[in-house]
């Protein structure tokens, strides 16, 4: 059976109309997948900075709790900063190049 030009105009502008429905579906969810996309990589980035704040609070909380148990601790900190004991004897030596 041959087709008359009516039946393949409206088989032509058919397809046309479901192409461009879906091109521009495509066009307008593309920007939204992007910015999915930047979102979900920005999360994974803030959520390794948050483990690694929690690290250095746990070590800071270590820290303070040491502190207040072990006077070794102090001492070697102390000996970092440079102090020292009422009445002790420091030597200081210029390093010269």
């Amino acid at each position: 059976m041959t087709d008359s030009w009516k039946d393949k105009f409206v088989k032509w502008f058919t397809l046309m109309l479901v192409a461009t429905v879906f091109v521009g579906g495509l066009l307008i969810a593309w920007p939204t997948y992007r910015r999915g996309q930047d979102l979900r990589r920005t999360d994974a980035n803030l959520t390794a900075r948050i483990e690694a704040k929690r690290a250095e609070i746990a070590k800071l909380i270590n820290n303070q709790r040491r502190f207040r148990t072990d006077p070794d601790f102090v001492e070697h900190i102390a000996r970092q900063n440079h102090r020292v004991f009422p009445g002790e004897l420091v030597f200081m030596f210029d390093e010269q190049k």
